[in-house]
């Protein structure tokens, strides 16, 4: 299967588990909200959870998803209170992940990670993903974010 085709695959996937997964956890309205998301490579899938109660908790909840799907490898990518999630990657299979306090920020701070590694993916912050080769897989953001 071509690297796009497991990309799809996988935000396919996520966008299943994303739905199935928001106010899983036992969030207080009162108090913080927590996401995280995960990834494995030897599977080539992410994992997300928003809207628990405790860091703990969302690191668990990802976790659990990918070992449950047989991957052996499981890491959570990033973690955040009140905020959002974004996992990237390019055409050369670097994957990165970032949170921040709104969607827009999350997806740049990811990019910034993934140009650490691979300088040209900063050009996916000024307009020209296509030359990058990057591309978002997930952006997910706690209830409380507007």
């Amino acid at each position: 299967m071509s690297f796009m085709s497991r990309a799809g695959l996988a935000v396919a996937a996520l966008g299943l588990a994303a739905g199935s997964v928001v106010g899983a956890g036992s969030a207080n309205a009162a108090g913080d909200l927590f996401g995280a998301i995960g990834f494995s490579s030897q599977l080539w899938e992410s994992w997300s959870t928003v809207d628990w109660d405790t860091a703990e908790g969302a690191r668990a909840s990802v976790l659990d998803g990918c070992t449950a799907a047989g991957a052996d490898d499981c890491g959570v990518m990033t973690t955040w209170a009140n905020g959002c999630g974004a996992l990237v990657y390019n055409n050369e299979g670097w994957v990165a992940a970032a949170s921040g306090p709104d969607q827009g920020e999350a997806i740049r701070k990811a990019i910034d990670r993934l140009a650490e590694g691979v300088p040209i993916a900063r050009l996916a912050n000024f307009g020209s993903s296509d030359l990058s080769g990057t591309k978002v897989i997930t952006v997910v953001c706690t209830a409380n974010v507007r």
